[in-house]
């Protein structure tokens, strides 16, 4: 074989192979492409979720007669309520540590 052959024989294959390369990437930038655009239409669909949820919340009123509503809306009232009693124990925290703060800085000042 010559070196002609033996360098168009040599070409002719990395064509091939950059080709079949390029069609990957192309598959791959595609199949990424769709992936994007399913996570857009799901978050989409998430965002209306919590808008009609928050619509449902704020009109209680109109929705007391569906159980399965009237049990969820029971139940983040719950939440709230614990949310409520924890933020008041947080409270009382802060204010006990402050008081044993003022308790210490005062046992440690000297008097003349």
């Amino acid at each position: 074989m010559d070196k002609k052959a033996f360098f168009e024989n040599i070409r002719r294959e990395a064509n091939a192979a950059l080709s079949k390369v390029f069609d990957k990437v192309e598959e791959v930038s595609r199949i990424s492409a769709l992936k994007l655009k399913i996570s857009s239409l799901k978050a989409q669909i998430r965002d209306n979720k919590t808008k009609m949820g928050e619509f449902v919340y704020k009109n209680q009123k109109k929705f007391k007669d569906f159980p399965e509503i009237k049990e969820i809306l029971d139940f983040i009232k719950k939440i709230e309520k614990d949310i409520e009693a924890n933020n008041k124990l947080i409270s009382k925290l802060r204010e006990k540590e402050e008081k044993e703060e003022e308790k210490e800085e005062n046992s440690n000042t000297f008097s003349i």
